[in-house]
């Protein structure tokens, strides 16, 4: 599906933002892209879209090169950005601009999308709100059905009820046969529906896994004790008391907090990277 061989990628001379960086996801998984601001998510989008260039390296997305940008590529990727921006005309005409370009676009994946987010394929989109037009795009990005769906922070501008409805739409349509990149901040928003956490920290791939493996890896509780807060791989304080991430010696079940899993790779990484690395299979 993605294979990217010591690709790197620059914005000026002299400063590499990735550099021999290696990638490899497999067909079918709703992935998290996880890392603090100007680690670049959205530049990884963009080269794995064919947006950006890579300068060295290889890259193969969906058994072709992005940069060739060849016409069986484009029509089986989507890209939804962080902030969308739309003609001045109505939902309708929008879609029927740019779903003759799709094969795979349901018209009754997109009445049911639309319903789903309250929309009326009459809205003007240079006359609703950012939040409306990002559920529009949404809406068409689902209805694409295209075998890559890249989003940039999808929920972002969304009210609580629209990123309830994108949970259930992504989670029922999404199919064994497609693959979902999703680079985000709001964890909390999807954690239910991510299988695989992707992380970039000082421009490197520092994690890959299925969250299936990390939660073989490790647990996730409330610290009860000076004792066991002596054993936490990592800790931190939360509006029910302190909770903390632990090795898991046992086949023992926890609820998997990317939050806080992210925190402790950010915080102390080696603690983690050492058992994850360790276990590799």
């Amino acid at each position: 599906m993605i294979q990217a061989n010591n690709i790197s990628f620059s914005y000026r001379r002299g400063h590499k933002l990735f550099s021999e960086m290696d990638l490899q996801l497999p067909q079918g998984t709703i992935t998290g892209l996880l890392g603090r601001n100007g680690e670049g998510k959205t530049t990884l989008l963009k080269l794995l879209s064919g947006q950006f260039f890579v300068q060295s390296g290889t890259l193969n997305v969906l058994g072709f090169d992005p940069a060739k940008r060849q016409v069986p590529f484009l029509n089986d990727l989507f890209f939804l950005p962080e902030e969308v921006s739309c003609p001045s005309i109505s939902i309708r005409e929008y879609f029927n601009i740019i779903t003759p370009f799709y094969p795979k676009f349901s018209y009754e994946m997109a009445e049911e999308a639309m319903a789903t987010f309250d929309l009326d394929w009459r809205m003007n989109l240079s006359k609703v709100s950012q939040g409306q037009k990002k559920k529009a795009v949404i809406a068409l990005a689902l209805s694409l059905q295209t075998s890559l769906l890249l989003m940039d922070e999808p929920t972002n501008s969304l009210d609580i009820p629209s990123k309830s409805a994108f949970r259930r739409m992504l989670a029922a349509h999404t199919t064994n046969e497609q693959t979902v990149i999703i680079s985000t901040h709001q964890v909390r928003d999807l954690e239910q529906l991510i299988d695989r956490i992707v992380m970039l920290e000082h421009n490197q791939i520092i994690c890959n896994e299925s969250i299936a493996r990390l939660e073989e890896l490790f647990t996730f509780h409330q610290i009860t004790g000076a004792a066991m807060r002596a054993e936490a791989l990592y800790t931190e304080p939360s509006v029910l008391g302190e909770v903390g991430v632990f090795r898991n010696t046992g086949n023992e079940e926890s609820n998997f907090s990317m939050e806080l899993f992210f925190d402790g790779m950010i915080a102390k990484r080696e603690n983690f990277t050492n058992i994850i690395d360790s276990n590799k299979k």
